[in-house]
């Protein structure tokens, strides 16, 4: 005789196994503390050279006036320009590392959970062909 619970509990992994399955195994092959330390080095690194393309953009649109700073020689205003530039990439790392951290815990209490789930169902439907017999 067909089980239909057992049925239900191995449709139910099964979706999820070609959905979602996939990705949460991947997410939880790490410890949370490398799984979040990994995303925000990806973070980073891509917060830092969309920044330095940014300021490229910027500073060739500036550059009247950037090449009259340096012929003038002014530090003053030289070092105000790198003080700004410093500030803005400083504010830019924190908001963007503050999002990956959030996001990327989230995540991995959603995987961690999913797989419990999963190893929940697992129990279940080995429970389940023990009482049969």
């Amino acid at each position: 005789m067909i089980n239909e619970k057992k049925v239900a509990v191995m449709t139910r992994m099964a979706a999820y196994e070609a959905g979602r399955g996939k990705k949460d195994r991947e997410i939880c092959s790490f410890f949370r503390s490398d799984y979040v330390g990994f995303q925000l080095l990806k973070t980073w690194i891509a917060v830092t050279i969309a920044f330095c393309i940014l300021t490229a953009i910027w500073l060739l649109y500036r550059i009247d006036e950037i090449t009259s700073i340096f012929y003038a020689m002014d530090t003053d205003a030289m070092l105000a320009l790198g003080k700004d530039v410093l500030i803005a990439y400083v504010i830019l790392c924190a908001a963007y590392l503050s999002a990956s951290w959030l996001i990327a815990h989230v995540a991995y209490g959603k995987a961690h959970r999913a797989s419990v789930a999963f190893d929940r169902m697992l129990t279940e439907l080995d429970g389940s062909e023990e009482e049969e017999e």
